[in-house]
């Protein structure tokens, strides 16, 4: 993990996650100049002027957060401006970019560990770890992942826990990062520098 400071500019998207602070501190830790702002402060036509965007969990279910959300996506996937989604921001994700998600049984909120496949793909994001340790607060998961994506890591309650699309430069994390703390941070060093 990379410890020195950052000049690009990220995009923290808060869909009104309890742990958006979390990322912040995170990206504080990892000396990133950021900017902070609401999904509801339209900021899909000033999307050109970052140069990466996170998009957090959220909280509810919400048609104005899916829908802006959704736009933002695939505005940054038409631009090439890199895109981490955080477990909402992931499912979000799969399904503006055809993809799809499905009802956990029961939802889980609590460490899990994931495994990282043997792939070029999880190589460039993940070069020493094959099993993270992380914190995951979700009732949905990606079901299917969008076409020219690879799922990287799996766990026994989801079959896409990361999945990406590195020349894209897309990644979507079904866990939180920014509460698994140094696999987190690993993460997020990682598309720091992608």
């Amino acid at each position: 993990m990379a410890g020195g400071i950052f000049k690009v500019v990220v995009l923290v998207v808060d869909n009104l996650s309890p742990y958006t602070k979390d990322i912040l501190l995170c990206l504080r830790k990892l000396k990133a100049n950021f900017a902070y702002k609401r999904f509801y402060e339209h900021i899909d036509h000033k999307i050109i002027s970052y140069e990466k965007v996170i998009l957090s969990g959220r909280s509810k279910p919400s048609r104005e957060i899916n829908a802006t959300n959704s736009k933002l996506i695939i505005k940054c996937d038409q631009l090439g401006v890199p895109v981490l989604g955080i477990c909402y921001g992931a499912e979000i994700m799969a399904l503006a970019l055809g993809g799809s998600i499905h009802r956990m049984v029961t939802p889980i909120r609590a460490m899990n560990h994931i495994a990282i496949s043997e792939s070029p793909e999880a190589n460039v994001i993940f070069q020493k770890s094959k099993m993270l340790y992380v914190y995951e607060s979700h009732a949905y998961c990606v079901a299917q992942i969008p076409q020219d994506f690879v799922s990287i890591a799996t766990s026994k309650y989801c079959k896409n826990e990361i999945f990406v699309n590195l020349g894209r430069r897309l990644i979507g994390v079904q866990f939180h990062p920014e509460k698994s703390k140094e696999d987190g941070l690993e993460l997020f060093s990682s598309f720091l520098h992608i």
